[in-house]
């Protein structure tokens, strides 16, 4: 879950860790399920509640529930939608592009996942060029996120990558730090408006959602549906959102979610 710019008792590094560890496991498990059921024909919501089932089957928690006035297990962001879409009795159809967001809460921390799928088969080449560039600026950003990195090189790294590609950066949707909290700073933008050397740092013993959010043509928000928290493209633009967590670690960083 994007944030915008705008329970073990012992919460020791190692623990943390571990749980977190647990949670990405969870998710894992669940998207393996998850993902063969997005076809034509099912509703966003169907989707969600059979989420809530995995992750309790699973051994986890809601993550997202836990975010006041939020009841779903997931975030289903169809097309010019970005993040934030609630899930609700769409039925999908070929040729959407779906975001599927989704956290799991274990042992007191929270792990927070997104990706981006086209529904039905023969995907457009524009549609597949748009989609592999956040994949592989997802993928690129995972391998530079180590202790002491600057927050400064994952944005401009963003910036750079989905630019250059001819596409825009979501200005006011950001990744986060994550843990006993779902949005914790600092904020991870997509995009650089100082210095490198002025942002902070990753540290060691704390976990980041990393969270590459773009559009094909607009990098501004309106909110979507009237349900409160879709937030679309303000041109109603086609976008994708691509997100991982990461524990940071002294010698290692861990993707939680394989």
């Amino acid at each position: 879950m994007a944030a915008t710019n705008s329970s073990m008792k012992d919460h020791s590094p190692n623990s943390q860790k571990e749980a977190m560890i647990k949670g990405g496991q969870i998710i894992s498990r669940v998207m393996a399920e998850l993902i063969p059921k997005i076809k034509p024909g099912i509703t966003t919501l169907a989707l969600d509640e059979e989420a809530t089932r995995l992750i309790h089957q699973f051994g986890g928690e809601l993550s997202f529930n836990k975010v006041p006035g939020y009841k779903h297990a997931t975030c289903m962001s169809v097309n010019e939608v970005i993040v934030h879409g609630v899930p609700n009795t769409y039925v999908l159809k070929d040729g959407d592009v779906l975001k599927v967001d989704i956290g799991a809460y274990f042992g007191g921390y929270h792990v927070d996942y997104g990706d981006t799928f086209y529904v039905g088969n023969n995907p457009s080449i524009e549609i597949s060029n748009f989609l592999e560039v956040g994949r592989k600026t997802l993928q690129e950003i995972i391998a530079l996120a180590k202790k002491d990195v600057r927050i400064g090189l994952i944005s401009s790294t963003i910036e750079k990558n989905i630019h250059g590609a001819g596409y825009k950066v979501v200005l006011d949707l950001t990744g986060h730090a994550v843990g006993k909290q779902l949005h914790e700073e600092p904020l991870i933008p997509g995009f650089l408006d100082t210095d490198i050397k002025n942002t902070p740092r990753l540290k060691a013993g704390r976990a980041y959602a990393l969270e590459v959010i773009y559009s094909m043509r607009d990098d501004c928000i309106s909110y979507a549906n009237n349900d409160g928290w879709s937030l679309r493209t303000r041109k109603n633009s086609q976008s994708a959102c691509f997100e991982n967590s990461l524990f940071i670690g002294e010698n290692e960083t861990i993707i939680l979610v394989n």
